[in-house]
């Protein structure tokens, strides 16, 4: 049953939003595709979904000759919308009508990739549209899944893990954490203060919560107006990480600087100001940061800064915002790490970045890094391992070798963006457009290795833990990423994650849990 309190939204060109009553969710019926809508998060497997509406329209309404039609569209495209209909001759004169419907068109509504919207919009009769309509109660009820999913929908699979966090001795989980990343409004669908099912999967399984987004700079920091607290906005920050407080989770903090177009706030894109007054500026904002989460306890470790290395080969300082108002020079790094260690004696500071287990030219950089920042004392923690993998890259052999660089110097090794392609479209392509029991079953084994390498290269006092990225795979970023990249129009392709889209145990939860169990990795 849908919330008929909350959620909702006005749908339509001109229409004036919607009203909570005693009586449901109503809407001024003012012309033809204004309606009332509320969003389905990906991951609700709508395809021939029967859709229940009780409804009631005013007898304005009914006099007008106006229609109604149950509507299911892709959400900010309008794909989809099914062909329902409920004619002025059905509906009561200001009395409950009931509306069934059946989406029929199968292949429109693939909620592995997209969000939809659900709701009822007005169509015009004889007269003027006038009145109001009143949505009293919608009731979803899912088809049966089909024997033909490509989603992993192992219906009948027990992964026998009560849970993944408690295979660590508790004293083990504060130095060895568990993690996940979740969102929270920057993701409706998965997010962990609303969703349910995404609280209860992450409250079994893991000890440790990365926010995918809401912790990076843009969010907390987007202005630099009054060199204040007023420039900052931690609302959102506070929430997730007080949930969290609230079931004994710690936080990993991710991160103060980082590169991307979308992520980096406008004072800093266009810095006008000198080099000096620039890194005056990082150590105000990495200061703020720290000691603002500092407060709540549970903030345990930051990735201070995130991809700071190119992908060239050899690899470089990337020439980032920071970078070049930094004065052309990797300064504000070291600058971060000093700030963040002076407003926290104890918190653990991490530089991350991704391809850095390859144990090509990246690494090779990150490695000169590590000793120029170590020669300037800064004090840094460890290094976070994104480790974005593939079933068949990079060989373990290369994993290991990457990490035994950084315990050489006597730094942690975190590994804090696990996630593990089925397909590799760098390599094999799509060769995988349907992923079967066979794949998860090496996708089991690829985990297992991984974990397993991790275990065996990094001492105990050296490991700063395993942070999966994501839930499930509804809810993963690769599809999106691989689709702004031009590799595939949106379609299903990756299944990197422990959990089906339903939030199903997957092989790959086995696979993690028998590493840290110390069980052989197999693919049975």
């Amino acid at each position: 049953m849908a919330d008929m309190t909350t959620g909702w939204y006005g749908n339509g060109s001109g229409n004036t939003g919607v009203s909570y009553t005693v009586d449901g969710v109503m809407f001024a019926a003012l012309a033809d595709n204004i309606g009332a809508v509320f969003n389905v998060p990906k991951g609700t497997l709508l395809e021939k979904a029967t859709i229940e509406l009780v409804v009631n329209v005013s007898s304005d309404f009914k006099a007008s000759g106006g229609n109604l039609q149950p509507v299911a569209q892709v959400l900010n495209t309008g794909e989809a919308e099914w062909g329902c209909w409920a004619p002025n001759s059905t509906l009561g004169d200001a009395s409950d009508t009931t509306i069934t419907c059946k989406i029929s068109e199968a292949g429109k509504l693939n909620q592995i990739v997209n969000d939809t919207k659900v709701g009822v919009q007005v169509k015009p009769g004889a007269n003027p549209l006038v009145g109001t309509v009143t949505i009293k109660s919608v009731k979803i009820i899912l088809a049966p899944p089909s024997s033909s999913s490509s989603s992993f929908s192992y219906s009948s699979y027990d992964a026998s893990v009560a849970s993944l966090k408690d295979l660590k001795a508790p004293e083990d989980l504060e130095v060895f954490p568990i993690g996940v990343a979740v969102g929270n409004t920057d993701s409706p669908s998965t997010n962990i203060l609303t969703n349910t099912q995404e609280q209860a999967l992450v409250e079994k399984h893991f000890s440790q919560m990365t926010a995918g987004n809401i912790m990076k700079m843009n969010y907390l920091h987007p202005r630099n107006d009054t060199h204040t607290l007023a420039d900052y906005d931690f609302t959102n920050a506070d929430e997730f990480v007080d949930y969290a407080k609230t079931k004994g989770i710690s936080i990993h903090a991710h991160t103060m600087f980082w590169h991307s177009d979308y992520q980096v706030p406008d004072f800093m894109k266009n810095w006008t100001g000198t080099s000096a007054e620039f890194l005056t500026t990082v150590d105000e904002h990495v200061t703020t940061l720290v000691n603002h989460f500092a407060v709540s306890g549970n903030v345990k470790s930051w990735d201070v800064v995130n991809e700071a290395l190119t992908d060239d080969t050899p690899s470089d300082y990337r020439k980032s915002p920071f970078y070049i108002a930094s004065g052309n020079s990797p300064e504000f790094i070291e600058r971060a790490f000093k700030a963040a260690r002076a407003a926290n004696a104890d918190v653990e500071l991490y530089y991350n970045d991704y391809s850095t287990e390859n144990n090509g030219a990246k690494t090779d950089m990150l490695i000169t890094m590590i000793d120029d920042l170590q020669a300037k004392n800064t004090p840094i923690t460890g290094i976070g391992f994104q480790m974005h993998l593939y079933l068949d890259y990079p060989s373990i052999a290369n994993i290991k070798a990457a990490m035994q660089k950084v315990v050489d110097r006597n730094l942690k090794v975190k590994i804090t963006e696990l996630d593990v392609s089925i397909n590799n479209p760098f390599s094999n392509g799509w060769s995988v457009s349907t992923a079967t029991p066979y794949d998860g079953l090496a996708q089991k084994k690829r985990y297992c290795e991984i974990v397993e390498a991790y275990k065996a290269t990094v001492p105990e006092e050296l490991r700063g833990g395993i942070t999966v990225w994501g839930t499930t795979d509804a809810s993963t970023w690769l599809n999106s990423f691989y689709q702004s990249q031009g590799l595939t129009d949106g379609e299903v392709v990756s299944w990197p994650l422990l959990f089906t889209p339903q939030y199903g145990d997957k092989p790959a939860l086995r696979g993690f849990a028998d590493a840290l169990s110390g069980n052989a990795c197999t693919n049975l």
